[in-house]
C-alpha cells in the first residue's frame, strides 16, 4: 500500500488533540524519547493534566534559518498538557512553535514563517513495504501542503 499524501501534524485542528513543535538543540541532530520525557518531567511536581497523554509525532519542521522543531501532540486534558509542556519549555529554556491557520509556523519567541518556506522530515515510520525507517527522511512539500 503506497501513501501518496500525508497529513502535516497540526495543520488541521481537532477538538481533543493539539500539536506543538519543540526546538531542541542536539549535538548529533537526533531527537530521543528522553528529550520529550525531560520536558514533561521537569515540571512534574505535581503533574498538571488529569487525563490523556503525549505522543511524538515523528515529524520535523525545519525553518528557513535551519532550526529543527520536533513534533508532539497531546490529548484529552488539552489545557493541562499545554500548561505542563509550556512550564517544561520555560524550565529547560527551549522554544516551541505551532501551525497557525494551516499556513504559518509560529514560534513562541515571535518568529513566524510561511509553511511553504519550511522544509519537512519524518522519522521512525514504516515505508510502503513495511520496513521501519528510523533516519530523518525529507518529505516533499507537495505531499503535505
Amino acid at each position: 500500500m503506497k501513501i501518496e499524501n500525508m497529513i502535516l501534524p497540526g495543520k488541521e485542528e481537532f477538538d481533543l488533540r493539539e500539536y506543538r513543535y519543540i526546538y531542541i538543540q542536539s549535538g548529533n541532530g537526533k531527537i530521543t524519547k528522553d528529550n520529550f520525557v525531560n520536558i514533561i518531567a521537569s515540571a512534574n511536581s505535581p503533574l498538571i493534566p488529569k487525563k490523556g497523554g503525549v505522543l511524538s509525532e515523528n515529524f520535523i519542521i525545519i525553518t528557513p534559518d535551519n532550526k529543527h522543531f520536533y513534533g508532539l501532540s497531546y490529548s484529552k486534558d488539552l489545557i493541562g498538557w499545554r500548561q505542563q509542556i509550556e512550564k517544561g519549555i520555560v524550565i529547560l529554556d527551549l522554544n516551541i512553535g505551532e501551525i497557525k491557520d494551516g499556513k504559518y509556523f509560529s514560534i513562541l519567541n515571535g518568529e513566524k514563517y510561511k509553511l511553504e518556506d519550511c522544509q519537512f522530515e519524518r522519522y521512525n515510520f514504516y515505508d510502503e513495504t513495511g520496513n521501519l525507517i528510523k533516519s530523518n527522511t525529507p518529505v516533499e512539500k507537495e505531499k503535505i501542503l
